[in-house]
């Protein structure tokens, strides 16, 4: 009787530490929605409180001075082609290495878990120098490079699970007369699904988001670059700088609401595997 009174304590307590947790994560945006429908007036004197009247002027502006429609396509571009590009590559890389069994193999693949603790910070001089070199300062040039920067995480989560995936059916496969290419595209990358949709929602908010990189190499036209009109050194838009958040926030949220539920499943799965 006691154990079960314990027991029923211990889950209420840990529900009301749930509930702080998602207030605390869930204030944030309620905060930069709330203000986007407001005067910079009303931010400034009462930022907590509900707007006066809901107005769309803030949305209006910063659709116009982001030049929205037109960030808003770059930065799509970036995310799609950069995601569909380390997906390929990386689950590729990841399968040979994971069923080539001899030490250059493990080799290849600790050098890519060994980049995984190096801070893009240390490298970011080089590959802006890199950049310039090869003539990638662009929108189109930044994507392989997020192919590069991607890859070693999203090898490591597709190396343990690749190695989950059973050699018979391959075998089989080859058996009867399947190449290379067709066992992995046809048998064994479809059972990949719920590592490939983790390594889609991490990946895609990384490049929907990223500041640093586009900065230091397009230096223009992607949507986080944009909203720095609202950040200026004298003056700041407060109403149109929530607004601009609230519209790029938006679309990744809801590709991450989709795709929320494949994140701890294909993570532990990935780590553990093998």
């Amino acid at each position: 009787m006691m154990a079960d009174k314990s027991s029923l304590v211990l889950r209420r307590l840990l529900t009301l530490v749930m509930i702080v947790c998602a207030v605390a994560f869930f204030y944030p945006i309620a905060y930069v929605v709330l203000n986007a429908f407001k005067t910079d007036a009303e931010i400034t004197l009462s930022p907590m409180a509900l707007p006066a009247a809901f107005r769309l002027d803030n949305f209006v502006r910063a659709w116009t001075a982001m030049q929205f429609p037109r960030v808003f396509a770059n930065t799509l571009a970036i995310t799609a082609f950069g995601l569909g590009g380390i997906i390929l590559t990386s689950s590729m890389a990841a399968y040979m290495l994971a069923r080539t069994d001899s030490r250059l193999s493990w080799l290849v693949y600790g050098y890519f878990v060994l980049s995984l603790v190096i801070p893009f910070q240390i490298i970011m001089v080089p590959v802006g120098v890199l950049a310039a070199d090869l003539h990638l300062m662009s929108v189109p040039g930044i994507i392989p490079m997020y192919w590069g920067l991607g890859c070693p995480t999203a090898i490591f989560m597709f190396h343990g699970f690749v190695k989950g995936v059973p050699r018979e059916l391959e075998e089989s496969a080859a058996i009867d007369g399947a190449g290379r290419f067709y066992i992995f595209f046809g048998i064994v990358f479809p059972l990949l699904k719920t590592i490939v949709a983790t390594v889609a929602v991490i990946d895609a908010l990384w490049l929907w988001n990223d500041f640093l990189l586009p900065l230091i190499v397009v230096k223009d036209g992607t949507i986080q670059l944009a909203q720095m009109i609202f950040n200026g050194q004298f003056l700041k838009e407060y109403g149109a700088m929530s607004a601009s958040l609230t519209l790029s926030a938006a679309p990744i949220v809801a590709f991450y609401l989709a795709l929320q539920k494949y994140i701890v499943k294909g993570i532990a799965a990935g780590a553990v595997k093998g």
